[in-house]
């Protein structure tokens, strides 16, 4: 059977990763040796790892998603290299399903579906809609990208293509490597049998928030007076797009979120400009 290192990136994590390591643990696919990337948390996250049989990689401070994957990649002592977010639980036959597909020499990556375990309060429901993780219930050669919660990459292939980019500190990160790999002549799948649940809640700010840096790599930054009025006016199509999708499907609940994007992106969109500026942070 081939041998898979997997590794799970951790920053402040210690609500969720002991749920996430029981699941590691669980695998029917055996896994020959679960790294734990520490980058700089200071709750006991650390703690909780310690418990189970991880080798423990410390970063002496935060550093940005990027760079736990890079660590990995350079570390893992596997050409198979599995990744799970820390507020993620896999089901048992998760990195069983994945590995399944890498028979053609050509496949680099393999990545699977996310499933949201929570939906009850308006954040967590806003979120399952607009942040999906997941490219649907069908098998998918190429897809626009594979979510880095949940796959497994061919380690020479990662490091052909350079590692993961030092641009993108902690989103965007998973798309790139995904279009880079694949320009550079590899196959990526997405197979929705290998399912996981993201453990994640949010809350209104938090919710928001994240989709700001996550679209925010789509845009040019808004670091001029030009390319901030710019911004605003891909913020309200954003709002319109959305708005226009909740009232469609029903989802007349997610309006509030859907308006309040509009403020509070473009005051986000603010405070980058002054802190590019002036070096004043949000």
């Amino acid at each position: 059977m081939i041998k898979v290192s997997l590794y799970v990136p951790c920053f402040n994590a210690e609500a969720y990763i002991k749920e996430c390591l029981e699941s590691i643990f669980m695998q029917s696919y055996p896994i020959d040796e679960v790294l734990i990337i520490n980058d700089g948390s200071t709750d006991n996250t650390v703690g909780i790892c310690s418990r189970f049989p991880v080798k423990i990689i410390n970063h002496a401070r935060n550093k940005g998603l990027f760079l736990a994957r890079n660590t990995a990649f350079c570390v893992a002592r596997n050409e198979f290299v599995a990744s799970l977010d820390a507020d993620c639980k896999a089901r048992p036959d998760w990195l069983e399903k994945l590995m399944k597909y890498f028979s053609g020499t050509d496949v680099a990556g393999v990545g699977g579906k996310l499933i949201e375990k929570h939906n009850l309060c308006l954040a967590d429901r806003w979120r399952a809609i607009h942040m999906s993780q997941s490219w649907g219930d069908r098998l998918i050669e190429n897809p626009g990208y594979l979510a880095g919660s949940n796959n497994v990459y061919k380690r020479s292939a990662i490091l052909q293509v350079g590692l993961y980019s030092e641009t993108y500190v902690s989103n965007y990160e998973d798309i790139d490597i995904s279009k880079r790999l694949m320009s550079n002549g590899f196959k990526i799948i997405y197979s929705p049998e290998a399912c996981i649940e993201h453990l994640r809640r949010d809350t209104i700010g938090s919710a928001l928030k994240t989709y700001w840096h996550w679209a925010f790599h789509h845009y040019k930054k808004p670091d001029t007076l030009k390319q901030l009025l710019l911004k605003a006016k891909s913020n309200y199509d954003l709002n319109r797009f959305l708005f226009q999708q909740d009232i469609k499907a029903g989802r007349r609940s997610l309006l509030f979120l859907d308006i309040l994007l509009l403020f509070y992106y473009c005051w986000l969109d603010l405070c980058y400009y002054i802190n590019y500026k002036f070096k004043f942070s949000p």
